[in-house]
Parts: C-alpha cells; sequence; structure tokens
C-alpha cells in the first residue's frame, strides 16, 4: 500500500506524521505500523514520522508487507463487482448470503468467498437484503470512508399508505432484551434518522413502493422504524406481519423486499466523489409486476 501526498504551505514545518494523520486520513495505527515495518520518503530520501516537511514536499508512505497489500479478489459469478480498484470494491449483493463470517456463519460470506485475506467490510447488510456492499481492501482505505459521510439509500416495498409523500422518522433505537437479534424502539436507545420518499402506491395490494435513506446507521434500521410507524417491509418475518396473518406478497417473496439501491462517498486516496446505483434483482422487479397486475384487474 502506498500513499502519496505533496505538502502545502499550511503543512510547512509540521511534523511528517501529523501532516499525513490531518490530509490524507491516515489513522494513527497506521502511522505506527509503518513506522515500524514500511517506510517514509521524502522527495526520494528516507525520513522520520516525526521529523517537519516542507512546502512542496513529496511525502511517500508505504507498507513493505507486499502480502497484506496486494490483496486480488477472486471473481464469483454470484457476486458482481459494481466497482473495484487497488482500495476497494462495490459489490451488488444477492439476498441470501452474510457479508462476513460470525458465529453463525463460519464461511461462504462474500468476505470469504473474495479473499483468504482480511477485507473490511464498509457498509453492511442483513442476510436477506439485497444490493450495495462497500468493502475496503485495507485498514486505511476503512479507516478514511468510515470518517467521512456517506449517502446510504434504499429502496423497499411496505406495507400500507405512508402517512405522507416524504418524511422522517425519528426514533431511538436499542436491542430488544428478549431477543439476541432484534432491536426495538427505546427512549434509551441509540439516536437514528430515516427519510422517505413514496415511489408508488398499490391500492389494490395496498402496499408502497418507498425509498429510504439513511441519515444514521443503526442495526436493522428501516426495519425498525417501518415497524413502529405500522408500515412493515413486505416478506420481514421478523420485524413483519406473523405467519398466520401474513398475505401472498409477503409468502411469495420469502424475504424482506429491501434492496440498498445506491451509495455515494469520496474515495478514500482521490477524494473523488464516487456514485454507484445497484438495479432492483429480478425478485423484486417479478413481485413489481405482480403488483401492477393486480392493480389493474
Amino acid at each position: 500500500m502506498e500513499i502519496i501526498y505533496w505538502v502545502t504551505e499550511k503543512d510547512h514545518g509540521v511534523r511528517a506524521v501529523d501532516v499525513l494523520t490531518s490530509r490524507t486520513g491516515m489513522s494513527r495505527l497506521l502511522a505506527k505500523k509503518i513506522r515500524l515495518y514500511g517506510e517514509l520518503l521524502k522527495n526520494g530520501k528516507h525520513w522520520r514520522m516525526i521529523d517537519p516537511v516542507e512546502t512542496g514536499d513529496q511525502l511517500i508512505a508505504r507498507t513493505l508487507n507486499q502480502r497484506l497489500d496486494q490483496n486480488p479478489l477472486r471473481n464469483v459469478p454470484s457476486l458482481p463487482f459494481i466497482y473495484q480498484d487497488e482500495w476497494l470494491a462495490i459489490i451488488n449483493k444477492p439476498a441470501g448470503i452474510v457479508v462476513h463470517p460470525t458465529f453463525n456463519h463460519e464461511s461462504g460470506t462474500i468476505t470469504d468467498l473474495l479473499s483468504d485475506l482480511p477485507l473490511h467490510p464498509v457498509s453492511r447488510l442483513d442476510r436477506d437484503t439485497s444490493g450495495l456492499v462497500l468493502i475496503a481492501k485495507n485498514g486505511h482505505a476503512h479507516h478514511v470512508i468510515t470518517s467521512q459521510k456517506m449517502k446510504k439509500q434504499y429502496w423497499a416495498l411496505v406495507h400500507g399508505q405512508m402517512p405522507a409523500d416524504q418524511g422522517l422518522i425519528d426514533a431511538p433505537i436499542a436491542r430488544d432484551p428478549n431477543s439476541i437479534i432484534k432491536r426495538m424502539v427505546s427512549p434509551e436507545g441509540a439516536f437514528a434518522q430515516t427519510t422517505y420518499r413514496v415511489q408508488h402506491y398499490f391500492k389494490y395490494s395496498d402496499i408502497s413502493a418507498v425509498k429510504f435513506e439513511l441519515l444514521t446507521g443503526r442495526t436493522h434500521q428501516i426495519r425498525v422504524h417501518c415497524q413502529t410507524i405500522g408500515h412493515p417491509l413486505v416478506g420481514d418475518t421478523l420485524y413483519g406481519q406473523p405467519d398466520d396473518t401474513a398475505d401472498k406478497y409477503d409468502l411469495i417473496l420469502k424475504r424482506q423486499a429491501l434492496h440498498a439501491i445506491y451509495l455515494q462517498f469520496m474515495h478514500p486516496i482521490s477524494q473523488q466523489l464516487i456514485s454507484v446505483h445497484a438495479p432492483l434483482p429480478q425478485d423484486l422487479r417479478g413481485l413489481i409486476t405482480l403488483l401492477r397486475t393486480d392493480d389493474v384487474v
């Protein structure tokens, strides 16, 4: 891994380590690893992290463990790449697969299918949620991306007609004390906000297509927020309709109708704005076709 930075007037006389951490987003942990196991060059010559730099200097910080730096990802047909470079990858995740190994899913996850070396998921989706998953290939990229604001939008089908064409759901989320999986709205929970905009209302089925945007990133946030306002996601067996009251649309889909459709963030190295979009998968497109058909019958 190699990070290049040109020193500006504002950085003149500042220690190299302070310039790199403040200007490139380098973590203090990575700076220590470079000091101990890597190298820092100033204008092509070896330089110490604690020494000052001058306007116009070129700094090159690199780790020397090539095994950790060179992390090519395997091509897995079921995990199509939307974007990939030496720092990160964005996958269009299908429903039914876990992002990274857990106690209950030690293998067959996205990260171990793509590489035998450590990967760093930035955006994580539930097993049965489809759509965009951003993965950093090293700790530096992960640190920089997670330190900046990211725009995350989701497309969903919910039961009922939303209270307005657009709005804000503001409700703190906490763990459900009676479950190791579920979350719940609670005054003692963490601050959580979700905005929504209705895309279409299917009158016959009483189902709305809605686009959500996360302003915070709590576990199961959209699912919990939809439940608390009385409009659970279609197909959501954890927060939605009980099996004995589920309608045909819940039963057809066999998973929550939730898809991570859009991501926007600053690239950790180039600082260019990256925007990516993932089309709806076949199961959601098929359900939309059925909803439209039922609406005109």
